[in-house]
Protein backbone atom coordinates (compact mmCIF):
# COMPACT_ATOMS: atom_id res chain seq x y z
CA UNK A 1 0.00 0.00 0.00
CA UNK A 2 2.68 2.64 1.12
CA UNK A 3 4.75 1.43 -2.12
CA UNK A 4 1.75 1.65 -4.69
CA UNK A 5 0.77 5.30 -2.55
CA UNK A 6 4.58 6.46 -2.88
CA UNK A 7 4.49 5.27 -7.51
CA UNK A 8 1.20 7.30 -7.28
CA UNK A 9 2.93 10.43 -5.39
CA UNK A 10 5.68 10.59 -7.26
CA UNK A 11 4.77 9.32 -11.45
CA UNK A 12 1.02 10.72 -11.37
CA UNK A 13 -0.51 13.86 -10.89
CA UNK A 14 -3.66 13.19 -9.27
CA UNK A 15 -6.21 16.05 -9.70
CA UNK A 16 -6.85 17.75 -6.28
CA UNK A 17 -4.24 15.94 -5.00
CA UNK A 18 -3.14 19.44 -2.78
CA UNK A 19 0.34 17.16 -1.21
CA UNK A 20 1.11 16.13 -4.60
CA UNK A 21 1.03 19.99 -6.19
CA UNK A 22 3.10 21.32 -3.49
CA UNK A 23 5.38 18.54 -4.09
CA UNK A 24 5.41 19.13 -7.80
CA UNK A 25 5.42 22.90 -7.02
CA UNK A 26 8.56 22.53 -4.47
CA UNK A 27 10.67 20.59 -6.97
CA UNK A 28 10.15 22.87 -9.96
CA UNK A 29 11.32 25.69 -7.83
CA UNK A 30 14.35 23.58 -6.32
CA UNK A 31 15.47 22.83 -9.78
CA UNK A 32 14.93 26.92 -11.23
CA UNK A 33 17.25 27.95 -7.59
CA UNK A 34 20.33 25.38 -8.61
CA UNK A 35 20.37 26.97 -12.26
CA UNK A 36 19.83 29.91 -10.64
CA UNK A 37 22.40 29.06 -8.26
CA UNK A 38 25.12 27.23 -10.98
CA UNK A 39 24.43 30.62 -12.94
CA UNK A 40 25.65 32.86 -9.83
CA UNK A 41 28.56 30.63 -8.78
CA UNK A 42 30.68 31.42 -12.26
CA UNK A 43 30.60 35.13 -11.21
CA UNK A 44 33.82 35.34 -9.15
CA UNK A 45 32.41 37.70 -6.82
CA UNK A 46 29.16 36.18 -6.10
CA UNK A 47 31.20 32.80 -5.60
CA UNK A 48 33.75 34.59 -3.41
CA UNK A 49 31.11 35.75 -0.49
CA UNK A 50 28.58 32.79 -1.27
CA UNK A 51 30.63 29.94 -1.51
CA UNK A 52 29.48 28.34 1.55
CA UNK A 53 25.68 28.93 0.81
CA UNK A 54 26.65 27.37 -2.77
CA UNK A 55 28.16 24.41 -1.08
CA UNK A 56 25.00 23.81 1.26
CA UNK A 57 22.64 24.19 -1.16
CA UNK A 58 23.90 21.95 -3.10
CA UNK A 59 24.42 19.48 -0.46
CA UNK A 60 20.57 20.07 0.24
CA UNK A 61 19.61 19.86 -3.47
CA UNK A 62 21.54 16.37 -4.72
CA UNK A 63 20.11 14.96 -1.07
CA UNK A 64 16.45 15.84 -2.32
CA UNK A 65 16.90 14.55 -5.65
CA UNK A 66 18.82 11.49 -4.29
CA UNK A 67 16.06 10.56 -1.68
CA UNK A 68 13.81 10.99 -4.79
CA UNK A 69 15.18 9.10 -7.38
CA UNK A 70 15.65 5.86 -5.04
CA UNK A 71 12.01 6.31 -4.33
CA UNK A 72 11.11 6.27 -7.72
CA UNK A 73 13.65 3.02 -8.16
CA UNK A 74 11.89 1.51 -5.15
CA UNK A 75 7.98 2.10 -6.11
CA UNK A 76 8.46 1.64 -9.47
CA UNK A 77 7.16 -1.99 -9.75
CA UNK A 78 4.03 -0.79 -9.27
CA UNK A 79 3.48 0.67 -12.67
CA UNK A 80 2.41 -2.41 -14.44
CA UNK A 81 1.38 -0.02 -17.45
CA UNK A 82 5.54 0.07 -18.18
CA UNK A 83 6.18 -3.25 -17.59
CA UNK A 84 8.49 -2.45 -14.89
CA UNK A 85 6.22 -4.86 -11.86
CA UNK A 86 9.09 -7.52 -11.73
CA UNK A 87 11.14 -6.63 -8.44
CA UNK A 88 14.78 -6.50 -10.32
CA UNK A 89 14.46 -6.55 -13.93
CA UNK A 90 11.39 -3.84 -13.87
CA UNK A 91 13.86 -2.09 -11.74
CA UNK A 92 16.39 -2.38 -14.27
CA UNK A 93 14.26 -1.19 -16.88
CA UNK A 94 13.43 1.82 -15.06
CA UNK A 95 16.41 2.82 -14.23
CA UNK A 96 17.52 2.83 -18.07
CA UNK A 97 14.10 4.77 -18.76
CA UNK A 98 15.25 8.01 -20.06
CA UNK A 99 13.48 10.25 -17.17
CA UNK A 100 15.39 7.72 -14.45
CA UNK A 101 18.57 8.68 -16.50
CA UNK A 102 17.56 12.32 -16.34
CA UNK A 103 17.04 12.46 -12.82
CA UNK A 104 19.98 10.30 -12.10
CA UNK A 105 22.15 13.00 -13.92
CA UNK A 106 20.45 15.67 -11.73
CA UNK A 107 22.80 13.95 -8.82
CA UNK A 108 25.25 11.93 -10.03
CA UNK A 109 28.18 14.82 -11.02
CA UNK A 110 28.02 15.77 -7.15
CA UNK A 111 28.72 11.98 -6.24
CA UNK A 112 31.43 11.62 -8.94
CA UNK A 113 33.29 14.77 -8.30
CA UNK A 114 33.68 13.42 -4.28
CA UNK A 115 35.76 10.64 -5.81
CA UNK A 116 37.31 11.61 -8.54
CA UNK A 117 39.26 15.12 -9.91
CA UNK A 118 36.38 16.42 -12.20
CA UNK A 119 36.59 19.67 -13.96
CA UNK A 120 34.15 21.90 -12.00
CA UNK A 121 33.56 23.99 -15.67
CA UNK A 122 32.33 20.74 -17.12
CA UNK A 123 30.47 19.64 -14.08
CA UNK A 124 28.40 22.96 -13.82
CA UNK A 125 27.52 22.27 -16.97
CA UNK A 126 26.26 18.62 -16.23
CA UNK A 127 24.72 19.87 -13.47
CA UNK A 128 22.55 22.59 -15.80
CA UNK A 129 20.84 19.26 -16.99
CA UNK A 130 18.86 19.42 -14.08
CA UNK A 131 16.50 21.76 -15.80
CA UNK A 132 15.64 18.49 -17.63
CA UNK A 133 14.00 17.27 -14.90
CA UNK A 134 11.17 20.10 -15.01
CA UNK A 135 9.62 17.80 -18.04
CA UNK A 136 8.47 15.74 -14.89
CA UNK A 137 6.80 18.60 -13.31
CA UNK A 138 5.34 20.40 -15.65
CA UNK A 139 2.23 19.39 -18.04
CA UNK A 140 2.80 21.93 -20.63
CA UNK A 141 6.49 20.16 -20.71
CA UNK A 142 4.72 16.41 -20.90
CA UNK A 143 3.09 17.53 -23.71
CA UNK A 144 6.27 18.77 -25.49
CA UNK A 145 7.94 15.86 -24.72
CA UNK A 146 5.73 13.39 -26.01
CA UNK A 147 5.12 15.60 -28.94
CA UNK A 148 9.31 15.16 -29.28
CA UNK A 149 8.35 10.95 -28.72
CA UNK A 150 5.75 10.93 -31.53
CA UNK A 151 7.63 13.05 -33.85
CA UNK A 152 11.06 12.06 -33.69
CA UNK A 153 11.49 10.68 -37.36
CA UNK A 154 10.74 14.47 -38.86
CA UNK A 155 12.51 16.50 -36.41
CA UNK A 156 15.60 13.66 -37.09
CA UNK A 157 15.23 14.41 -40.75
CA UNK A 158 14.71 18.37 -40.20
CA UNK A 159 17.81 18.20 -37.84
CA UNK A 160 20.03 16.69 -40.29
CA UNK A 161 18.82 19.23 -42.88
CA UNK A 162 19.55 21.80 -40.88
CA UNK A 163 22.75 19.90 -39.94
CA UNK A 164 23.40 19.95 -43.90
CA UNK A 165 22.64 23.54 -44.31
CA UNK A 166 25.00 24.61 -41.97
CA UNK A 167 27.89 22.77 -42.98
CA UNK A 168 27.17 23.96 -46.68
CA UNK A 169 26.66 27.88 -45.73
CA UNK A 170 29.92 27.49 -43.75
CA UNK A 171 32.15 26.38 -46.48
CA UNK A 172 30.53 28.68 -48.49
CA UNK A 173 31.84 31.00 -46.40
CA UNK A 174 35.10 30.17 -45.37
CA UNK A 175 35.57 29.75 -49.10
CA UNK A 176 35.00 33.40 -49.43
CA UNK A 177 36.13 35.14 -46.72
CA UNK A 178 39.05 32.80 -45.69
CA UNK A 179 41.65 34.88 -47.33
CA UNK A 180 39.91 38.09 -46.59
CA UNK A 181 39.85 37.35 -42.72
CA UNK A 182 42.09 34.43 -41.76
CA UNK A 183 42.25 34.88 -38.01
CA UNK A 184 37.85 34.73 -37.95
CA UNK A 185 37.42 31.84 -41.25
CA UNK A 186 40.46 29.83 -40.48
CA UNK A 187 38.57 26.52 -40.93
CA UNK A 188 35.10 25.22 -41.91
CA UNK A 189 34.25 24.74 -37.78
CA UNK A 190 35.66 28.45 -37.45
CA UNK A 191 32.72 29.61 -39.97
CA UNK A 192 30.04 27.56 -38.65
CA UNK A 193 30.67 29.63 -35.22
CA UNK A 194 30.12 32.80 -37.57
Amino acid sequence: MLKRRTHEFLELSIPGDRFGFVFDRFMMILILLNVLAIVLETVASIHAQYANFFFYFEIFSVAIFTIEYLLRIWSCTENKAENFDHPVWGRIRFAFSPMAIIDLVAFLPFYLSAFFAIDLRILRIIRLLRLLKLTRYSPALIIIWAVIKNQSRALTAAFFIMLIAILFTSSIIFLFEHEAQPENFASIPHSMWW
